[in-house]
């Protein structure tokens, strides 16, 4: 376990018999090897929007918890979610966008357990320094099926990185990476 103020590790669910395990979304490091040597550490956390929405066309009737708020099962979340981590280990090949609000990308996945189609995601971080640890936490993952414009502002990884080590420490966390 990592000292961190976020969950780190989630408990599996039940639903018409299925036991479904969540281990995969437990936190971890990922380390990205930038150039002239640079290697920057992250602890990885997920949160509870990762597989949960309520009143979407997947959800079911299984509520779940991260003491800060309760919400349905979403099992097309849930399985996109089961693909996150390695989303994550490659974050070194992908481009960032940032609006003020988060950082995200998106790329095309097929959604083989319930459509078989091939979908845009969206995945959505927080991306800050706590206790002197660079830190990703995924605040939501899911099937962008709006359509909007991208935001065209794109960032690698190693800028967000360095650009995040060099602020100050900071008191607080964001709070969507804070809840346990």
């Amino acid at each position: 376990m990592y000292h961190i103020e976020a969950r780190q590790s989630w408990d599996n669910f039940s639903h018409n018999g299925v036991d479904y395990c969540l281990k995969h979304l437990n936190s971890h490091e990922v380390t990205f090897n930038g150039n002239n040597n640079c290697k920057y550490k992250f602890i990885v956390t997920y949160g509870l929007h990762c597989f949960a929405k309520d009143g979407q066309e997947y959800s079911i009737s299984v509520n779940y918890s991260d003491s800060f708020e309760t919400r349905q099962i979403n099992l097309e979340r849930y399985y996109l979610s089961k693909s996150l981590r390695g989303f994550i280990e490659n974050l070194d090949s992908k481009k960032l966008y940032e609006t003020t609000k988060d950082k995200y990308f998106t790329f095309e996945h097929t959604n083989d357990d319930l459509t078989n189609q091939f979908e845009r995601c969206k995945i959505c971080l927080c991306i800050f320094k706590e206790n002197r640890l660079l830190r990703i936490h995924v605040t939501t993952a899911f099937f962008d099926r709006e359509d909007k414009e991208l935001n065209h502002k794109r960032f690698s990884i190693f800028k967000i990185a360095m650009d995040t080590e060099k602020k100050p420490r900071r008191k607080e966390i964001p709070k969507e990476a804070s809840r346990k």
